[in-house]
C-alpha cells in the first residue's frame, strides 16, 4: 500500500468518525433543545442529518470538529448556522459541547403541533450536552412565533425549564462625557387572538 493510499484511508476514516460524531450530535440536539413543555418534531432524530460549510476539519487530539464559513446544520425542523461551529467529544467519543459564533448564530426547530419555529440568535449559542444547558451570548433573541425575549445574555435549562435573561451590565461613559445607558431584558408577548 503506498503513503497515498494510506493517508487515503486514514482521511475516509476520520471523514467517516466526524459524520458519526455529527449524527449523534444532531440527535441528541433534537431531543433537547426544545423549550417549554413542547417538544421538538418527534420526527427530527429520524431525518437525515446535513452538513454544510466551506471547510470542516477534525483535531484528534483536542477532540474537536470545525465547520467553517456559513456552516449550516439540518436534520428535520432542527437547523443550526453560524460563521464557525465547534463540536466538541470527551475521551469516549461522547458529544459534550457545540459552540456557533455569527452574525448571528441562529438555532430553529418546530416543536410537535405547532405553527411557529422556536428559535435562537446571539452572537455566540453554545450548549452543553450533559447540562443540557443553552447559551444565548451577546444581542440574544430566543421565541416562538411573534412572542420575544432579549437580553444580552439568555441561558435556558431545559432539564429544568428554567430561563434566566440578563441585560448587559454598564460599563464606562459615552463620548460624551455621561453614563452609558443600561441595557435592559425586553419581552413582547402577543396575545392569543379570540376564537368565536
Amino acid at each position: 500500500m503506498t503513503v497515498r493510499h494510506l493517508l487515503d484511508n486514514l482521511h475516509r476514516a476520520r471523514l467517516r468518525r466526524l459524520a458519526h460524531r455529527c449524527c449523534r450530535l444532531v440527535a441528541v440536539l433534537a431531543l433537547s433543545a426544545h423549550v417549554g413543555s413542547t417538544h421538538a418534531l418527534s420526527s427530527d432524530s429520524e431525518q437525515p442529518i446535513q452538513i454544510e460549510a466551506d471547510r470542516a476539519e477534525a483535531d484528534e487530539n483536542r477532540r474537536v470538529t470545525i465547520y467553517r464559513g456559513d456552516a449550516v446544520i439540518t436534520q428535520g425542523s432542527l437547523r443550526i448556522t453560524g460563521e464557525t461551529v465547534w463540536i466538541y467529544f470527551n475521551e469516549n467519543d461522547e458529544f459534550i459541547k457545540l459552540v456557533s459564533v455569527g452574525s448571528p448564530a441562529h438555532l430553529r426547530q418546530l416543536p410537535d403541533g405547532a405553527k411557529d419555529y422556536r428559535t435562537a440568535d446571539a452572537k455566540r449559542l453554545e450548549y452543553y450536552a450533559q447540562k443540557n444547558l443553552i447559551l444565548l451570548l451577546g444581542n440574544a433573541v430566543y421565541g416562538q412565533g411573534k412572542d420575544k425575549i432579549r437580553a444580552d445574555r439568555i441561558e435556558y435549562d431545559s432539564l429544568r425549564g428554567k430561563m434566566l435573561a440578563r441585560a448587559a451590565p454598564v460599563r464606562g461613559k459615552s463620548k460624551d462625557g455621561k453614563n452609558k445607558p443600561k441595557t435592559r431584558v425586553k419581552i413582547q408577548i402577543t396575545p392569543k387572538k379570540k376564537s368565536n
